[in-house]
This record gives C-alpha cells, sequence and structure tokens, in this order.
C-alpha cells in the first residue's frame, strides 16, 4: 500500500492549542543523549551536506562544494523518515483527536440535486378559436380559477360561423345530404360540437353567440382576453392546467447521470413542507444535457390532488442507486481533500500519525468507499485533523498539509544574486538543472558544478543542455539555495 510522502500531519496536527506539546521521537529506544532535552545533548546519527542530503558521512567535516556538513540528530530521524507526526499519547485526548477504524460494509449511495415543481404537459389544454370574432360575454375573470370539464368560459361572436351555419341549414332544407354532410364537417372543424350541430338542426337556426367550454377540469393559469376582446385563429384565450398531478424536474450533474435509471426511487423534501417526505419514481429522462449548468433533467411524477405542491417550488432530491456491496468505507469527515488528491491522518498507535494518500469512490449516510490506499482495521483520524490557527488563510493551511517537495517549492523565495554558468542537464519533471556555474562571492561559493532546483514560476522550456544562462540565486527558509530566474544567453 502507498503512503504518500506528505507531511500533511504536521498541517493536520501541529494546533496552536498542541504546539508545545509535539515531539518528535525515534522508534527504537531514545539513548540517554537523546533524552536529555532539558541539558543534555541530543545524539548526532550522522552529517549531511547542506545542498545534497544524499552525501552522508559519520562526522563534520566539509561537502564537495566546499560547504560544511550539518548534523542529523537521533530525536528527529523517526518523522524525518515516515513523514509522520509523534505525539504524546497522553495529550492525544486531551487535544481532541478521535480515530475510527476502517471497515467493509455494504454502501447504498444516493444522487443529491435539487429539482422544481412544474406544470404536467400532458394535463394542459390551450383553449382558442378556428375563426376570428370577438368576445360577447367572459365567464371566467382571472387567472386562478377552477374550472369543471365541460364548464362555459366565453361566448363568441364570428360572423364566418354564422355563414357556415347557414350553409348548413340551406343543405338540410333542400335535402341534400352529401352537402349538408360536407357543411356539417366544416362545422366540427371550426370547433362546433356535435350536440351544438344538432341543437342547430332543431331550431333551424344560426347560433349567434357560440359558448367555448373548458375541455378538461382544471385550474385556468392563463388568461390573456377580456370582455369585446378580439379573436384570432391560432392565438390561445386562455390555459386551463389539470394540476392533480404535477411534475418535478431534477436536475441531475453529467457525472452522476450514468447511475441514473427510469424507475429508480426518489425522496424529495422542501423547507415548504418541513418533516414531510415524498417519494417517487424516475418516469422519463431528458435527452438533452444543459450546456451551461452541465447537468441532465429527469422528471418524477407526483401526486397532487390535495394541492400541496405548487409550480415553481424548489425540492431537495435524492434519488437512490444500486447498493455496492462489501466495501472498504471511513467517514466523510477523516478525508483531507486537497484539490489534486484525497488523504487521511492513520493512526500508528504509540501516538504516532501518519498521511496516506488514498483514492475515493461512492459516498452515502456521511460514509465514504476507499478503493485504495487503505486496509480494513487501519484507524483514521476523524476529529483534530484540522486544528489550524484562526488566522490561517486557506492557502496558508493548503501549503502547511502540501507534500514536502510541493512546499518547498511553492515557498516565495527573493533573488540576492546572480551569476552565470553552463547547463550540464535539464530535469522537467522535477523541475531541476544541472549547472557549472562561475564563483559566487556574495554567498561565498567557489566555481563548481551542482545540482539546483528551480523555481515553479520559471518557465524551463528554452533551457537546454549546453545552453549559458545568467541566473539569479535565493535562499529558502530551510537554508537550501534555488534558482529564482533564467535567461538563455546562448550554446557554449
Amino acid at each position: 500500500m502507498n503512503r504518500a510522502p506528505i507531511l500533511i500531519a504536521a498541517a493536520c496536527l501541529v494546533a496552536g492549542a498542541a504546539g508545545g506539546y509535539f515531539y518528535a521521537t525515534s522508534t527504537a529506544p531514545a539513548t540517554p543523549a537523546a533524552e536529555g532535552k532539558s541539558g543534555g545533548e541530543r545524539e548526532v546519527l550522522y552529517w549531511v551536506a547542506p545542498m545534497d542530503p544524499s552525501y552522508r558521512r559519520d562526522g563534520p567535516g566539509k561537502s564537495p562544494m566546499g560547504m560544511d556538513l550539518i548534523p542529523v540528530y537521533a530525536d528527529e530521524a523517526k518523522s524525518a523518515s515516515t513523514g509522520g507526526v509523534q505525539i504524546d499519547p497522553l495529550l492525544v485526548n486531551s487535544i481532541g483527536v478521535r480515530t475510527v477504524a476502517a471497515e467493509r460494509r455494504d454502501l447504498t449511495p444516493t444522487i443529491r440535486t435539487v429539482g422544481r415543481i412544474a406544470y404536467d404537459d400532458k394535463g394542459t389544454a390551450h383553449v382558442h378559436v378556428r375563426a376570428p370574432g370577438w368576445i360577447e360575454k367572459l365567464h371566467v375573470r382571472a387567472a386562478g380559477e377552477i374550472v369543471k370539464a365541460g364548464q362555459p368560459l366565453f361566448d363568441v361572436y364570428s360572423p364566418d360561423l354564422i355563414t357556415a351555419q347557414a350553409e348548413y341549414l340551406q343543405a338540410l332544407a333542400a335535402g341534400r345530404t352529401t352537402l349538408a354532410n360536407a357543411a356539417k364537417d366544416r362545422l366540427l372543424g371550426l370547433g362546433l360540437t356535435v350536440a351544438d350541430i344538432d341543437s342547430l338542426a332543431a331550431r333551424k337556426k344560426p347560433i349567434e353567440r357560440l359558448t367555448v367550454r373548458a375541455p378538461i377540469s382544471g385550474t385556468v393559469t392563463s388568461l390573456k382576453v377580456s370582455d369585446a376582446a378580439r379573436l384570432m385563429p391560432g392565438e390561445p384565450a386562455l390555459t386551463v392546467v389539470d394540476l392533480s398531478k404535477v411534475w418535478l424536474i431534477a436536475d441531475v450533474f453529467e457525472s452522476d447521470m450514468a447511475a441514473v435509471r427510469p424507475g429508480a426511487t426518489i425522496t424529495a423534501r422542501t423547507s415548504t413542507l418541513p418533516g414531510v417526505a415524498v417519494t417517487g419514481t424516475v418516469d422519463h429522462i431528458y435527452p438533452d444535457l444543459d450546456a451551461v449548468t452541465r447537468t441532465n433533467p429527469v422528471r418524477v411524477v407526483l401526486d397532487n390532488r390535495d394541492g400541496r405542491f405548487r409550480p415553481g417550488m424548489f425540492m431537495d432530491v435524492d434519488i437512490s442507486r444500486a447498493a455496492i456491496p462489501d466495501v472498504l468505507v471511513v467517514p466523510t469527515s477523516a478525508v483531507i481533500r486537497l484539490g489534486t488528491s484525497d488523504h487521511v491522518i492513520v493512526a500508528e498507535g504509540e501516538g504516532h500519525f501518519l498521511p496516506a494518500r488514498v483514492t475515493l469512490g461512492a459516498e452515502a449516510d456521511d460514509m465514504v468507499e476507499i478503493r485504495s490506499g487503505l486496509d480494513a482495521g487501519e484507524k483514521v483520524v476523524v476529529a483534530g485533523q484540522f486544528m489550524l490557527d484562526a488566522e490561517s488563510s486557506f492557502q496558508g493551511a493548503s501549503l502547511r498539509m502540501a507534500s514536502p517537495r510541493e512546499k518547498e517549492m511553492a515557498e516565495a523565495v527573493e533573488t540576492e544574486t546572480f551569476t552565470r554558468g553552463k547547463v550540464n542537464s535539464v530535469d522537467i519533471a522535477n523541475h531541476m538543472v544541472n549547472v557549472s556555474h562561475d564563483a559566487v562571492e556574495a554567498i561565498g561559493w567557489p566555481a563548481m558544478t551542482m545540482d539546483f532546483p528551480v523555481a515553479p514560476d520559471v518557465d524551463l522550456e528554452e533551457v537546454h543542455e549546453g545552453a549559458m544562462i545568467h541566473f539569479g540565486i535565493g535562499k529558502r527558509s530551510d537554508g537550501r539555495y534555488i534558482i529564482t530566474l533564467i535567461h538563455v544567453m546562448g550554446a557554449m
């Protein structure tokens, strides 16, 4: 299992409240020299070059670059070698650190999103006329009125309808059946019902004012006419909607759409109805994705005979997914999300904590699936890992949780001096160059060849082997030097 060599634990556990209690320790039993922190000497394990920690010696001396070697102490060895942090076990509880063991269990994830109540398009009727005319009387006075199927909506006067009725009556009177049937079909096409035509034949006189009736029972949601208003074919006079059923349109993110199927169970809640949870099933998945929000709408039909759902109302929606059997999970509170990677802090016992990079899977019920990076039974920190001082900015916290390499490369360094040299090799992946440079009197360096880390904002695309460069050097907080800028002069 891969443990990322990242000092996240230092950021997560070294808080202002507990700063005085943290101490580094070795895995081996401490020697008297190492224990004598108040007055005794610390045990030196070996000596390393300041510019090249891989250069080790048993005693003090000079590095190949002519610099004094620096000591590495025994009480620093464990944290340096493992990337972890040691805390006095007696202080773990007092600073609020809590752990939970990773376990295997079935996980039933849900897709959480929001939805809105909309009219049922299948229960919507637009009322209009098929011949020009004028409204003589309006029976429905305002939007929001409830009507029954067959109820009068308005009376309309239309010269075209009167002419068509007269033609029908003339054909009947003349006994011209074929012509009468054609005239009857025309009346049906103009909007008269069979009952209207039978009434016309019985009275043998055209109906001057035709009454338009509600095609369905429902609520008038749109009223675009008034008394004496001019009516034209194709322009709806009003709209009636059956609100006994409504649609819940939920917007599902593109990344979750693969897990949504027709028939999936949903649970919806709204602040308008506190404590009420409504269940339903996915009735339809729309074929198009919103190019702006990157969401795909899905439809749920809800019973609304009691009128509690109103079009335009927003709801929180949970869409169930198929259960994932036997997966390794930890509480979501244990995960430290850094944008490019995810980590947890593993408690290894005796006050030692180690960061571990993990790969996450599905989430449900405040638990998250761990696909790699942990084993069942390992304990992870679920409280106390974010003990950062109150004045830390988000960016500062992110840097302290980054790996040593990420942290040191992100550190801003001011240029102290300039020199020039020849590039021997370029390591783009690690952002380093090997340079044979002139003597640097400002910091007491002789002419020599050495590896330099390069600041992350310095572009290495134009730097190549054999190039003659003029470059700036700055000193990091850890005492190591870094190239802060490069000007390519040419090749030697």
